[in-house]
């Protein structure tokens, strides 16, 4: 319960503070009647009466962003020492976190298109859930080692916690809530990524398998 209590009103700070990219007023009905569960994400709530079965189609929503405040990083806004030269917090440009987001949703999507038996739609209807995908707390950093041709250092992705809220379309009510902090890290053996948002595909692939795995599950565990 305090598990669920803290995530909550975590949220609620994150969205409601100024941040790039969030509607304001993001409020989801039934957050009340969700229940802790054991699943793939460390904070799994789910509605117990739900009956995730009876979905045949997802509608994903635009990527919320909330992104922490620029300024030097250290042991208390990255909860870890921090080891060689010191990196940065960084806000990107507009276009950037346009592009960010793009990445983000059409990887989001395919994903789901691939793995699960849910029909990806544009617009919610019967049986449909809506996907409303969030990462707040999100942590930019930029390196010497990564520029644009202008010279100019490229923000990468240090770190986020990503929230996914799984919305009955008929209702308007929040079914399920998935979340957790991710870093960013390279995939194995490769180290030298460069360009806009680097490694930021692979983050949300690994991402996306868990929430594909986690709809798999909820969706077996209410199937009568």
């Amino acid at each position: 319960m305090l598990r669920k209590i803290f995530f909550c009103l975590f949220l609620v700070a994150s969205l409601s503070a100024a941040a790039a990219g969030v509607s304001t007023g993001y409020e989801p009905d039934g957050f009340d009647a969700l229940d802790k569960q054991k699943g793939t994400f460390k904070t799994t709530l789910v509605r117990p009466d739900a009956d995730f079965a009876r979905y045949t189609k997802i509608q994903p929503r635009a990527v919320a962003l909330v992104i922490r405040g620029g300024g030097a990083a250290n042991e208390f806004t990255t909860g870890r020492l921090l080891t060689k030269r010191e990196k940065e917090t960084v806000i990107p440009e507009q276009d950037e976190v346009v592009e960010f987001k793009r990445v983000v949703g059409e990887t989001l999507a395919a994903e789901i298109a691939s793995e699960t038996d849910l029909e990806v739609v544009d617009s919610a209807g019967p049986g449909t859930l809506i996907l409303q995908p969030m990462i707040t707390d999100v942590v930019f950093t930029s390196s010497s080692k990564n520029k644009n041709e202008d010279g100019r250092e490229l923000p990468e992705l240090d770190q986020g916690t990503v929230v996914f809220d799984l919305i009955d379309a008929e209702s308007g009510e929040i079914v399920a809530r998935l979340g957790e902090k991710r870093r960013c890290k390279p995939p194995k053996g490769d180290k030298k990524s460069t360009g806009l948002w680097p490694n930021l595909k692979y983050w949300t692939e690994s991402v996306a398998v868990d929430l594909c795995r986690e709809l798999k599950r909820i969706e077996g565990s209410t199937t009568s």
